[in-house]
């Protein structure tokens, strides 16, 4: 049985595919879920950029998380009685590995975005940089063939 389970969000459907897993492992109400976003400056991944994002945008971006995984939490309150959730400033592989060692919790299950090829090369895989990362169990979940259509589609 776990006690906590991570389940890091980026306020996409495909991460959010993650949740039913999670609640499905959260079999004892002594369960907690935790839901982590990262939220990063648009140019932190391009450090020669140097453009220094205004305060105000830093926590507007941090407002728009914390409300939507308040939003995410309450939603999941009838399935998990220990919900809480969390905004951290960063990269988000570093934020997810971080908060899993400090928090010490059990499993992380987090949704893939399904990319393949040249996108997956160029955009990489929080997913999968994680996993290979941490000494934690790691549950990915893959999106479904339809999601995955509908989200290339809409791109």
């Amino acid at each position: 049985m776990y006690s906590k389970i991570l389940v890091p969000l980026d306020g996409s459907p495909l991460a959010e595919r993650a949740l039913e897993p999670a609640l499905e492992m959260a079999r004892t109400p002594d369960t907690e879920i935790i839901l982590l976003e990262a939220v990063q400056d648009s140019l932190a991944a391009v450090p020669e950029a140097r453009y220094p994002v205004p305060v105000r945008e830093a926590y507007r971006s941090a407002i728009v998380s914390m409300k939507y995984l308040r939003d995410v939490a309450s939603r999941l309150r009838a399935q998990a009685k220990k919900i809480r959730w969390h905004v951290e400033e960063g990269d988000p592989i570093d934020a997810i590995l971080s908060f899993a060692h400090n928090e010490n919790v059990d499993v992380i299950v987090m949704g893939t975005h399904g990319r393949t090829g040249l996108s997956r090369v160029v955009m990489g895989s929080v997913a999968e940089k994680v996993a290979v990362t941490t000494h934690r169990p790691v549950v990915l979940v893959k999106p479904d063939r339809s999601t995955l259509h509908v989200q290339r589609n809409a791109a």
